[in-house]
């Protein structure tokens, strides 16, 4: 039978992944996602997640984040993924010692660094020399003949405890990249699936992030989202690559969310819960300035503008989600004196097992 200490873990991680599916939108793409992933992962999502990283990221071993989507036809990177990326790298470093290597298109170098001087630490592009409190980012090849030996390259320096892939580009089953509605971005995105699975198939822990069905990682609930997700039945994309936009690279840990920033972020709150310090998680305030500093950097919102909004998203909805999500990993250590007897019973009511 579940303890009081599972339970309360149990719905921590309900309550974050509820936070990070919302439906601001209205079209339920979210919810369609949410249900194919949380029957394939058994738990919450964003538990899930958090489980992963405290039981597999060391101290002092290299953690691989993989991100940034370029959007046409303005040949950027939108902000959503490189933002809270950007704040996971730096809170590997606080909560476990970890080195962080962000993996991304040259396109997003400029906003990392924009962002890593808000959050206080530094870049580097030396893999072999990773110092304290410090970034490394690689930039990774859009050109499809380079990416195996990009990989070797990499993995050459050694492998990562962990690779997370979050809002990053994944080929589906013909070889082509696309974007939420089937065109084809092909030689723009960065080529990550060789490096995703090499890692994969040599034991790293891996968790990928997504919101629609095109990012690295979502071919784990492949039947699902083809049935389901606009765009991502066989030749659904409009670009006649005869598999439609679902990535085919399949993740053994997924998260999905109505933005993978959000999906990012409810992994942070719930490991920082797992590990009993809310201030690993970051608060409104630096959310608000990184997102700042990313459309100041060139990033563009979903829509094309280089405005402080997360596809399509403002900061009257973002920043709340932010404070909601510490607010629930913050408020079971303060009743966990007052609430004894109410697990007690309800536990033993038998629906919790």
């Amino acid at each position: 039978m579940m303890n009081k200490t599972e339970l309360t873990k149990l719905n921590v991680g309900y309550n974050l992944d509820w936070l990070m599916n919302l439906d601001p939108r209205g079209y339920g793409v979210c919810r369609i996602l949410y249900d194919g992933a949380s029957k394939y992962t058994g738990k919450p999502l964003s538990l899930n997640g958090a489980e992963g990283l405290v039981k597999n990221i060391k101290k002092g071993e290299k953690v691989f984040i993989l991100t940034g989507f370029i959007l046409l036809p303005w040949n950027e990177a939108e902000t959503d993924g490189i933002i809270s990326s950007t704040v996971f790298a730096r809170f590997v470093i606080r909560a476990f010692g970890a080195k962080p290597v962000m993996i991304v298109p040259e396109q997003c170098e400029k906003a990392i660094k924009a962002m890593s001087e808000v959050l206080g630490v530094n870049i580097t592009y030396d893999i072999d020399n990773i110092p304290d409190n410090t970034i490394c980012i690689i930039s990774f090849t859009k050109d499809k003949n380079k990416e195996n030996e990009e990989t070797a390259e990499i993995l050459s320096h050694g492998l990562p405890c962990a690779i997370i892939s979050n809002e990053a580009p994944g080929r589906n089953k013909n070889g082509y990249y696309h974007n939420a509605v089937g065109v084809n971005t092909t030689d723009v995105e960065a080529k990550y699936d060789v490096l995703f699975k090499e890692c994969q198939n040599r034991g790293v822990y891996n968790l990928s992030i997504g919101d629609l069905g095109n990012e690295l990682g979502m071919g784990t609930i492949e039947e699902h989202i083809r049935k389901y997700v606009p765009y991502a039945e066989k030749g659904g994309c409009k670009a006649g690559t005869g598999f439609g936009i679902l990535a085919d690279t399949a993740a053994d840990n997924i998260i999905t969310a109505t933005v993978s920033d959000w999906g990012m972020n409810a992994l942070m709150a719930c490991t920082a819960f797992l590990l009993d310090d809310v201030n690993l998680f970051h608060t409104e305030k630096e959310e608000s300035a990184v997102m700042d500093a990313a459309a100041k950097a060139g990033m563009l919102d979903m829509y094309g503008e280089a405005r402080p909004y997360i596809d399509g998203i403002g900061k009257n909805i973002v920043l709340p989600i932010i404070s909601l999500m510490r607010g629930l990993i913050e408020y079971p250590h303060t009743v966990e004196d007052k609430t004894d007897k109410w697990f007690e019973t309800t536990i033993k009511k038998g629906y919790f097992k």
